[in-house]
């Protein structure tokens, strides 16, 4: 088997990713759908929350996959992959909270339920 590109999807139809700056990604966002959710139509809403939740879904399987590569080779510090995927799911999840799909109140509630629980069941706090 040949090896086609750098990135784990390679031959399924993706394109490689650009380097894209956060405001960037959300100017092209504002562009294509507008600024305000209220002018979108219905179909274009549906279309867009559909496509916010499938990047997101592809963001978050390749925070795991840079996770797992970073315990593998056990570089925990600074990890580039782990850091450039990382803020990628980041970004992604401020989309969401930026269109209305989640509240930042109703996320920070959940942080602190998290940290209880850690407390709780983990040494990590």
């Amino acid at each position: 088997m040949t090896k086609t590109s750098n990135y784990s999807n390679a031959g399924k139809g993706d394109k490689p990713r650009q380097n894209i700056s956060p405001t960037e990604w959300s100017n092209r966002w504002d562009k294509i759908y507008g600024k305000k959710e209220n002018d979108m139509s219905i179909n274009k809403k549906l279309e867009y929350n559909t496509e916010l939740m499938v990047i997101t879904m592809e963001e978050c399987g390749e925070l795991i996959e840079a996770c797992s590569k970073t315990i593998r080779c056990e570089d925990y510090e600074n990890h580039p992959k782990l850091i450039e995927e990382a803020g990628d799911v980041l970004f992604m999840i401020d989309l969401m909270v930026k269109r209305g799909l989640l509240k930042q109140e109703d996320l920070d509630k959940r942080k602190e339920i998290k940290l209880k629980k850690l407390k709780k069941w983990s040494n990590l706090i």
